[in-house]
């Protein structure tokens, strides 16, 4: 028997298998740095060999690639103390494993309207320099950023769908929810890939989103609807993993290196912008760079919304001090 020991593990699979005890899995897909269990029709958990954990995952001791290591098909079962193949070839022991949490948190400061809107240009001015693969040769249009020099016209993929995203961008923009949710049907599963670029792309959205509504309840209460039923558009119309990506995202949930990039751009963190931008632009043949340009859409609606508050807060303060009787009356 081949015997792995977890490291760490993520709360939202943890609270998955203290209530599905017993419950049996069978291995979906296996690559050298990953390895996918499906339990039931739709719920995947990924076991990972590096320290990128992602929402019901586990990162393991190192080991040199999980080819070898589970066949497609085969059962596991699921236990709170061990995962366990039914033909006792490979055990994963999840005791003493150290406990992350999947969902972004809102616990920082929130960065004022002018430091996200300067690093929102200097993340673009950081990703306008990388290959222009997936969406990528549409950022100068979507990010409203001068066109790159000898730029290409871009991929098939892109200049297709490049009408559909700009014109999602401009219904989020302008508030216009209802609209910017039929316009997803046109995204939604487009692309190449076992996360095609749109999924990616709106993922950042759905977690600006939800950063947004975390922070101000009572002014997004539009968003939890908003995102649920994005995801769940994703359930018929995209694969499965990228749909339990969306389904995370949703509510808010993402891997650890998307985590500290969200943090970075939103919030007082000190941390180094270009190296957690690197860190989630080498997901994948252009995961990465499609989710990037998400956030850029992302933020302008982020930075737009949070001026409009502080104008508005200007508004009713100079409102309320004419009302105020003059001094010595």
């Amino acid at each position: 028997m081949r015997t792995l020991n977890a490291i760490t593990v993520a709360d939202d699979l943890l609270e998955f298998i203290g209530t599905q005890q017993g419950e049996r899995a069978r291995v979906y897909s296996v690559y050298p740095r990953a390895l996918n269990l499906l339990v039931g029709e739709s719920t995947l958990i990924t076991l990972t060999n590096h320290a990128d954990l992602t929402p019901m995952g586990l990162e393991l001791s190192p080991c040199e690639s999980f080819a070898g290591l589970a066949q497609v098909g085969e059962e596991i079962l699921l236990g709170t103390e061990s995962f366990r193949a039914v033909d006792a070839a490979l055990e994963v022991k999840l005791r003493g494993a150290s406990v992350w949490k999947s969902s972004l948190e809102v616990d920082q400061t929130p960065r004022p309207v002018e430091e996200i809107a300067s690093l929102r240009r200097r993340l673009a001015g950081w990703l306008a320099s990388q290959p222009a693969d997936g969406l990528m040769p549409l950022l100068p249009r979507l990010a409203k950023l001068p066109p790159r020099l000898g730029q290409a016209s871009g991929n098939i993929y892109s200049r297709y769908i490049a009408e559909d995203l700009a014109a999602f961008t401009g219904a989020i923009d302008a508030s216009e929810w209802e609209h910017a949710q039929t316009l997803a049907d046109r995204l939604v599963g487009f692309g190449m890939g076992s996360t095609p670029s749109c999924d990616d792309f709106l993922a950042a959205y759905l977690l600006v989103l939800k950063a947004a509504e975390l922070l101000q309840p009572d002014r997004f209460g539009w968003i939890p609807a908003f995102n649920l039923a994005i995801a769940r558009k994703a359930e018929n119309r995209s694969t499965l993993l990228s749909a339990n990506m969306l389904r995370h995202a949703s509510v808010g949930k993402t891997g650890r290196s998307h985590q500290r990039l969200l943090r970075t751009c939103l919030f007082k963190v000190e941390d180094d912008l270009a190296d957690a931008a690197s860190q989630v632009f080498g997901h994948g043949a252009s995961s990465g760079g499609d989710f990037l340009l998400g956030l850029l859409c992302a933020m302008e609606w982020y930075q737009n919304a949070i001026s409009e508050k502080s104008k508005k807060g200007e508004k009713a303060w100079v409102a309320l001090q004419k009302l105020q009787p003059a001094p010595g009356i």
